[in-house]
């Protein structure tokens, strides 16, 4: 039955993967709901929350507030916040309210420029796309507001795209920052998880960028067409994962996929809730929307190993192949990021 869910909950959404790039940018980040959306983002989505401070606001919507559009009422209150604390800019992080009426992003943010004096930048996140979505448009719209135009290469700099705790736990992204140290960088600029505003400017610097999950292949090939950074798409935590002999189903991030049937050159389908660029797509490659499709595809695949979130084990009790556990916090909220 579409959209029944028995087992799964719902995936996080746009907002919250808009968020997780917005996190450690010094910005005064502010959700433009009634209070929900911004509970659900920092008591589920967001595990830096529990013990990291940042600045994330809720805009605090009233039914009145957004019948009549109270743009200004609302700049007031970022002005306030502004003053109460130490931000570099505003960020504004849309939610199904604003995009039910319409709100006209280009001229809050210039509202808010003039009254605050600070950069705004706005992702219009609706609640209805999936985190990885979010994500993405958030690095886009970063760059595009702050990245300077061209600045020396540094052949000792890298720019890590994606490694966000939505997509994977401490321990993976401690052994990404660790490979691409032993790939002979000193400077490993892990953006949305770290890196700094100032490395945001200095993006043009990079040697290489490299997406290790979906939601940074955009921005990599953008920063690609603008300053000819060389990009790679690979996820590194992946790859001291052994899979035995036989055809293997990976349920996971698209990167993910990719990575282990490139490293491990075996029989690899890859297939995922989220999304899936053509280019990484190989045949028998899907996108899964329903929690009967993907058990459909594991019982009668053929497949002889299963690696996959072990949120998704209760939906084929019967599977007698291998299954080898690579969690995904987005899908179960369970990692090593408590």
């Amino acid at each position: 039955m579409k959209g029944l869910r028995k087992v799964l909950t719902p995936f996080a959404p746009d907002q919250s993967g808009a968020v997780g790039v917005l996190y450690d940018s010094a910005a005064l980040i502010v959700i433009i709901d009634a209070g929900g959306c911004t509970g659900n983002i920092c008591g589920f989505d967001e595990p830096r929350w529990q013990d990291t401070a940042a600045g994330i606001f809720s805009a605090g919507l009233r039914d009145m507030d957004a019948i009549l559009g109270r743009d200004e009422l609302l700049v007031k209150k970022i002005v306030k916040a502004h003053e109460a604390g130490e931000y570099k800019f505003t960020a504004l992080v849309g939610t199904p309210v604003p995009a039910v009426i319409a709100t006209d992003y280009n001229a809050l943010t210039y509202m808010i420029e003039r009254k605050t004096g600070k950069p705004c930048v706005a992702v219009s996140s609706n609640g209805m796309r999936l985190y990885d979505r979010g994500a993405s448009d958030a690095y886009v719209r970063l760059f595009e507001k702050f990245a300077k135009d061209e600045r020396p290469s540094d052949e000792n700099t890298v720019g890590i795209f994606g490694a966000l705790p939505l997509d994977m736990g401490r321990s993976s992204r401690d052994k990404v920052f660790e490979y691409y140290k032993k790939q002979g960088y000193g400077n490993v600029r892990m953006y949305g998880c770290g890196a700094s505003l100032e490395d945001v400017m200095d993006a043009s610097s990079n040697i290489l960028n490299v997406a290790v999950s979906s939601c940074g292949i955009d921005i990599v090939k953008k920063l690609n067409s603008r300053f000819g950074t060389e990009y790679k798409i690979e996820d590194p935590a992946v790859f001291d994962l052994v899979i035995p002999e036989g055809r293997t189903l990976v349920v996971h991030d698209e990167v993910a996929g990719y990575s282990i049937r490139n490293k491990s050159g075996s029989d690899v389908t890859a297939a995922t809730f989220f999304t899936l660029h053509d280019e990484l797509k190989q045949e028998g490659d899907l996108i899964l929307t329903e929690e009967d499709e993907f058990t459909h595809l594991v019982m009668n695949g053929g497949f002889d190993n299963l690696v996959c979130d072990a949120t998704y084990l209760p939906l084929i009790p019967d599977y007698k192949g291998r299954v080898m556990i690579l969690p995904h916090y987005a899908v179960s909220s369970a990692g090593d990021d408590s």
